[in-house]
């Protein structure tokens, strides 16, 4: 089975496929997850959020309008209506037949040939949290397929990995997973290790604008990992390469595996 604990003893950066394949198949589908397997992305980053019957899915946006045929807030519409959208199409009418994945579905499909970073989307924070909310049907559903060790929960709201980490302490367990707080905004070296230790983090996942060699060897001295966001220029992969960065989240796994290849060849 793929694990993170596997993954840990490569001596080079992590090539996770964001969104799935995304620079050359449509964000966020079975197809695209596909593809990242088929050109050997050591990790898929997809997007989660409820229905209006509380069913986690995964697509990115908050509304439907730019990756399928339907309209208005994936919020508003129940689980059988989002299965009747295509999801494919906008992308190229060779996937017109894609549609939105559960949560479950994808897992199970992948479960045991590349480990998972599952981005939790803001906009389904709920306060105060329901017994469904969606980071615990994320948890349950992890447990449940035995995948502790494949999966990276993060998120640009930190405040599901105290929740996270609360529900596992109810369950009278240490908390088994890896969480990565998302930061989009510049934020102080110092608050950046801040932020991770508070929350227990295993890494950093930041915008690539923000990530300088320093802020690598920051956390790093700290025993933290840093998967930047969204790198698809070869140059931009080769400098943060050789700064040492743990691994990189590209919309274009074969051209970053490319970039790697060279770089070690040179070594």
């Amino acid at each position: 089975m793929e694990s993170i604990n596997l993954l840990e003893h490569k001596k080079r950066p992590w090539v996770v496929a964001h969104r799935g394949y995304r620079g050359k198949f449509p964000e966020n589908t079975l197809a695209a997850f596909e593809a990242a397997i088929d050109v050997e992305a050591d990790m898929i980053e997809l997007d989660v959020c409820l229905t209006s019957d509380r069913v986690p899915v995964v697509i990115h946006d908050e509304t439907l309008d730019r990756t399928t045929d339907g309209k208005g807030l994936v919020s508003e519409h129940s689980l059988s209506d989002l299965k009747k959208l295509d999801a494919g199409s906008w992308f190229s009418a060779e996937f017109r037949n894609e549609n939105i994945p559960t949560l479950e579905e994808l897992l199970q499909k992948i479960r045991g040939r590349i480990t998972v970073n599952i981005e939790i989307k803001l906009e389904s924070f709920e306060a105060p949290a329901p017994p469904d909310s969606i980071e615990i049907q994320v948890c349950k559903l992890v447990e449940k397929l035995g995948m502790t060790d494949s999966v990276i929960i993060s998120s640009f709201e930190h405040l599901f990995f105290a929740r996270i980490q609360r529900w596992y302490r109810a369950q009278k367990k240490s908390t088994a997973l890896r969480m990565a707080p998302l930061q989009g905004s510049p934020l102080a070296e110092e608050f950046a290790v801040a932020l991770c230790k508070r929350n227990k983090a295993y890494s950093y996942h930041p915008d690539e604008s923000l990530v300088t060699h320093s802020l690598i060897q920051t956390l790093k001295a700290d025993g933290l990992r840093i998967f930047p966001y969204t790198i698809n220029d070869e140059k931009r992969m080769e400098k943060l390469i050789k700064w040492g960065v743990s691994g990189i989240i590209s919309d274009e796994p074969e051209r970053l595996w490319k970039v790697i290849r060279e770089q070690r060849s040179l070594e």
